[in-house]
């Protein structure tokens, strides 16, 4: 959706007597949490010899480059003044629960689905996108194999994926999943960071939720503070990935906003959101 279609929706959508500046900043930053989403590289040569072990060593050295950034500084306690309302939306791969106000899209158009066997597509891995244009909150679900996730890093696809106990340390497969969805991602956009503390498995190793951070670059800060109050922009991202489709497939559900509206309401639905994500049983369909 270009700026100009965004720009137009959202006026005719929202109050007139909203300043011409805010509608700009609002539409804009929806257009750039667009830009950021979802395109991968060109997988490279798997490393045939590697063993398991070594698989796990690979994994871990890639993640030096965004771990070994400080650790990210603790929100503000989360305090919620009002209940944001959500509504289910139930699919053949997934459900979810999303604030009711959020515009929903679910990709059907065989160009825009991820390939089966690389997981690329026109829109990335992204098969369901929603949100609030007027905030620039976004939910985005990504479905794409596993084997492909470690091809992309040279690293051999051997031995047990069933869980992501047995494919690797935790934190380790988070920067694969956060690498992945920035390899398209436009050069003026800063990368997002990886909330080490975050970083959870449940026990029986099929689901994995961490937290990124990432700052927006502004042009005119000046601009920003007159009309939001503030200079410079933070986006904040939860994620949710797993392997219950049992299928061969990671999917992942990422639900992001700007730092001020995260630290309120909005930011209590977003975690409601992520926890909601349900990925179904797809075990009985595979041939």
């Amino acid at each position: 959706m270009g700026f100009p279609t965004i720009l137009a929706t959202y006026r005719e959508s929202h109050s007139p007597s909203m300043t011409f500046k805010s509608l700009l900043v609002s539409a804009a930053l929806l257009c750039l949490s667009s830009q950021t989403t979802h395109g991968f590289g060109t997988p490279s040569k798997p490393t045939s010899t590697a063993t398991d072990i070594n698989r796990r060593r690979l994994i871990q050295s890639t993640a030096a480059a965004i771990l070994s950034s400080p650790t990210l500084p603790t929100l503000a306690a989360e305090t919620t003044v009002e209940e944001v309302p959500l509504k289910t939306i139930t699919d053949d791969l997934f459900s979810i629960s999303v604030p009711q106000r959020f515009f929903a899209i679910r990709r059907t158009v065989k160009g825009d689905l991820p390939d089966a066997k690389t997981g690329k597509g026109r829109r990335g891995g992204t098969i369901f996108t929603a949100g609030d244009m007027s905030k620039a909150e976004v939910v985005a679900v990504e479905r794409f194999p596993t084997k492909s996730l470690l091809e992309e890093e040279g690293i051999a696809p051997t031995g047990d994926l069933s869980t992501f106990t047995s494919i690797g340390d935790s934190s380790s497969i988070a920067t694969l999943i956060i690498r992945r969805r920035e390899k398209d991602k436009p050069g003026t956009v800063n990368t997002a960071v990886l909330d080490k503390s975050s970083v959870s498995l449940s026990n029986d190793g099929m689901t994995l939720q961490f937290t990124l951070r990432q700052q927006i670059n502004v042009e005119k800060p000046e601009l920003l503070m007159e009309t939001m109050g503030v200079s410079e922009l933070y986006r904040t991202t939860i994620a949710k990935a797993t392997l219950d489709s049992r299928d061969g497939n990671i999917m992942a559900v990422f639900a992001s906003a700007l730092d001020q509206d995260f630290n309120g309401p909005d930011g209590v639905a977003l975690r409601k959101v992520v926890n909601s994500f349900v990925a179904v049983d797809q075990s009985g369909l595979v041939k």
